[in-house]
This record gives C-alpha cells, structure tokens and sequence, in this order.
C-alpha cells in the first residue's frame, strides 16, 4: 500500500501512476541574485554547468535576479525562468515532489494556474500559506523569492540540504547564489581561518571566504532591502513520533516504495547510482532502472584522476575531506551520456545506522543496557572512555582539535537517549551536508540532477524515530532495511562488506587506509591555485 500521510492525502498506487503521467516542469537549476550590485550575469555564467538549457533575468532598481535551467520536462510552458507572479519574483533550484497534490488543493481554495510546473505550486504555496508551506512541501529546494511590494527577499534551503544556497553580506551588499564560485569577480573576497573546516575536513555555515555563509538546512533568510538587514530562522526541527516495532518494517517499505516513486516522474532517461550494497539495492526493488551506474574502485585510476582533480575540485567549490568526489565526478560523467536525472542511496547511513564507526560505541552500548550491574566494575576496566559523546568526538576528528569537535557534538548526546540516533543526527546535521554537496556539485558539472528517496521527509522523521535495535543489533547494521531487503527476496547485499564510494588513493603512496591528510591537502592546494591566487 502507499502510505498515508500529510503530504500525500488518499493516495494509491493508481492514483501515482495517473500522477507520473502529468508531471511537468521539474528542475534543477541555478540561482544568481544581487541587491546593491552588478554581475549577476557573471554568476549565472559561472554556474552554466548545472543549468544549461534556458536563463533569464529579473531586474529593477533595487535587485537582479537571475535564474538558469536544466530542461526535464515540459519545454512549452513560457515565463519560468524566473517566474513573476503579482509583486512576487521567484528563482528556483530543484522540485517539489508532492506539487500535484498541492495544485489540487490549491485549486480547491480558488487559485487558477497558467503552467503545469511545480514552480508555480510553490509560489502560490507561499502567497496562501507564507512559512506555514513549508509543513507542505516535500522536496528539495532551494529558492528566492522576492517581494517587489514589500522590500524583502525571502532565501530558503530543504531539510537535509540536498539543494546548495549561498550568500554574501557585506554593508548594503546583498548576493545569493547556488553555488559559492559564482561569487568570484562579483564581490570582494577575502580569505579566512575556519575551525570547523580543519577539524572535519569540510565547510559548515560559515566558508573559508569571509562574509560567505551557507543558508543552513531547513532554514529560511528573510533579507530587509530598506535597511540591509536580515534574519535567518528555522522552519523544521526533528519531532519524534511514535512507530509500532511490529509493524515497522511495513510501513518503512511503504514510505520507501512511494518515495522511489514520486523520485522517477521524469520525461527524460533516468537512472541509478547501483553499488550493489544495501541502499542502493533496496530502491532498485521498488522500481526496474533502465540505467544503472557502478564505479570500480579496484580497477586504475590514477592517471585519471590527476588528470581530473582540478575540475573535480573546482566543481566542489570548497574542498571536502573525503575520497568520493573523484568516484561521483566519473559517475556523474558515465551518466550524463545516457540520462539527465540520477538517482542515489545517499542519506541512508545516517537515518539508519550505516557507518562502521558507530559500532564501537554501538557495541559498548548494547552491553552497558543489557548488563547493567557490571557497567561500574568489569565495563569501567575495558572501555576507555568516559563518555560515548568522547569516544564519538575522537573518532570523528579529522585533526587533534577534539575538544571542539566535543563540543560540537555535545547538543546532539544530550538530545537523544541512546548514542546510536545521537550518532546518526549528529552527522545528518553536521557531515551530510558536505556529502550532498559533493553530489550536487559534481551532478550539476554534468547538467545532472540528483534525486535520494532515503531524504524524504517522511522517511528522515520515521528513521530517527526508530528503536535503535531497529538500525544496529551486534554486529548488523541497518536492520530494518535488511529486513525489507529480506521479505523482498534480494539477498546479496545482505553478505557484501560496507564500503563507501572511495578510490585507492593512499595506496599510490602506500598511506593508511583511513588517512585523508594527503587527499585532503591535494585539494587544498588546488583550490587555492584556482580561486585565491589573484586575491
């Protein structure tokens, strides 16, 4: 059965299919935007990679919006790229899953459409609703939408930061932008020291350019022309919800089914991101892909790679301390031959429990709950650490910085009970977004767009909500996809070691495994040869 939900009232399987075949418009695209300044030309530019088919500009006293588009569906509809509606101006970068769901709705309340794209529903979403939409929406976005009539520009990112959205803010200088290489001989750009960068080997928030920031995830920024200020709030946070152990794996194989689903309305070829493990598995039995991607870590790559590393790091706009971005820059390469929408399994590991580095402190866990009466005498002796929040912060250090790495860790080990969920929310806020970035970044290099079913909202508040039993049990990890991988019949992923997307990279130098120093200075070094050389 489809699930039932908020986002998708009294749906059913038909219900999809009638749904697939009316689907217009859905995005990936680029945003440019300036208040008080030129060159939005030049960012739109510099970002042509990701949105190749179609741009326009919107432009008065006060502001030049601009916008770029990769063509998916639907070519006919005029007046999109941006959209105005009224005193409203909307730029627009990704899609809204559930828009024809919400087009009815909104029909019912007396709105009139001139398009069939999800662009549309999200701006009438916004003139009915304002914030209240964002409970509406179940997508990945990011977006800007300004109000002629009341001065302000409105910047907002999904959930879990699958669409990219940066900004500048320097004195009545105001620019927007998907991606922060669009910023490069637009405004001044100043380098700057970033703790956060060199303890986790990636950008949070703040960059490594001062006054370049990130719209964090499920945030929005409302920017005041008149008087160039501007707040940023947040318009989710994780509500636990209840879920029936005995009914679990159901309803998560109802929800996946439905988010596979809505993920493959496209006119265009589509295709999968196959690794042959868990995640990647599972949504290949709830839809037959056509395409199928697989990268080969054991075969030679090392002239490759030095022959790419550059443009592989460009395209990441900041460097990002982990071995996937060669390996998603050569699928994103392979796959823009065949398709221009990618799907992947990315997000799983942390709504999950997927990472082997959670098994330590899983495991010490499991004994400390089972055998409660020996945790001061026997468990005291063996684990070193006093805290799971310590030995958590230690093996996430990228540097010996680990008392700000703690500390950073420190509000999501006080939210949670178990260290599991803490664990894994910990790096859904704080890790993933880097990973989205690298493969948003390197899909859009390609004219790509990438879709991930295990980020439906419904899925990411049903995940950390789970008994933790249900993600790690000894030495299983992601139970319940198992399960489901299991009442499906598909039982080879079930046996494969868990390995990421990675190359042999250190052992071209006959370096650690776990080593990211030597990669993670490489990238360094090229990216400030290509962007900071003239500053």
């Amino acid at each position: 059965m489809i699930a039932q939900n908020a986002f998708y009232p009294a749906e059913t399987r038909e219900f999809n299919r009638v749904v697939c075949s009316l689907v217009k418009n859905i995005l990936m695209c680029s945003i440019s935007g300036i208040v008080h300044g030129k060159g939005v030309e030049r960012m739109m530019q510099q970002q042509k990679h990701r949105a190749p088919d179609q741009e326009g500009v919107f432009k008065d006293a006060h502001i030049a919006l601009g916008m770029g588009r990769l063509k998916i569906i639907d070519l006919e509809s005029p007046g999109l790229c941006p959209y105005q509606e009224g005193e409203f101006v909307l730029s627009y970068n990704g899609e809204i899953y559930n828009y024809v769901e919400l087009r009815k709705e909104l029909e019912n309340l007396g709105w009139k459409f001139r398009t069939n794209s999800d662009t549309e529903v999200l701006l009438k979403s916004w003139r009915e609703w304002g914030v209240r939409a964002f409970d509406k929406w179940n997508g990945m976005f990011a977006f800007a939408i300004y109000n002629k009539k009341e001065g302000t520009v409105t910047l907002a990112r999904d959930i879990a930061g699958e669409k990219p959205l940066y900004y500048y803010a320097c004195g009545d200088v105001f620019a927007f932008a998907s991606e922060a290489k669009a910023f490069v001989g637009v405004v001044p750009l100043e380098l700057q020291e970033n703790r956060f960068f060199e303890a986790f080997q990636h950008v949070h928030g703040d960059t490594l350019w001062k006054n370049v920031k990130e719209v964090p995830a499920a945030h929005y920024l409302t920017y005041d022309i008149k008087d160039a200020s501007f707040e940023i709030r947040a318009y989710w946070d994780l509500a636990l919800r209840d879920i029936n152990p005995e009914t679990a794996v159901e309803e998560l194989e109802s929800l996946l089914e439905d988010a596979v689903t809505i993920r493959t309305r496209s006119d265009v070829p589509y295709g999968l991101y196959y690794s042959g493990g868990i995640d990647s598995a599972l949504i290949s039995t709830f839809h037959d892909f056509k395409h199928q991607f697989y990268f080969d870590n054991t075969l030679e790559w090392r002239d490759d790679f030095f022959a790419h590393i550059e443009s592989v790091g460009y395209h990441l706009d900041f460097p990002v301390g982990s071995l996937s971005s060669y390996p998603l820059w050569k699928l994103a390469e392979w796959a823009s031959e065949k398709v221009k929408v990618i799907v992947s399994g990315e997000g799983a590991d942390e709504v999950f429990g997927g990472y082997v580095r959670y098994l330590p402190i899983a495991q010490e866990w499991e004994l400390r709950t089972r055998y409660p009466s020996y945790n001061a005498y026997l468990f005291a002796k063996y684990f070193r650490h006093f805290s799971y929040l310590d030995a958590f912060a230690t093996i996430t250090a990228r540097n010996d910085d680990v008392e700000f790495v703690r500390e950073t860790l420190r509000p999501y080990f006080e939210r949670f009970k178990d260290p599991i969920t803490a664990m894994g929310y910990a790096d859904f806020k704080l890790i993933l977004p880097s990973l989205l970035q690298m493969g948003d970044r390197q899909a859009g290099a390609f004219g790509l767009e990438n879709r991930c079913p295990f980020l439906d909202r419904r899925i990411i508040e049903f995940g950390f909500s789970l008994p933790p039993e249900l993600k790690i049990k000894g030495m299983e990890q992601k139970v319940i996809l198992r399960r489901i991988l299991e009442k499906r019949g598909l039982l080879g992923p079930l046996n494969v070691e868990k390995r990421g997307l990675t190359i042999t990279f250190n052992q071209w130098f006959d370096k650690k495994d776990w080593d990211r120093s030597m990669y993670f200075d490489l990238l360094k070094k090229n990216w400030h040869k290509r962007f900071n050389a003239n500053l």
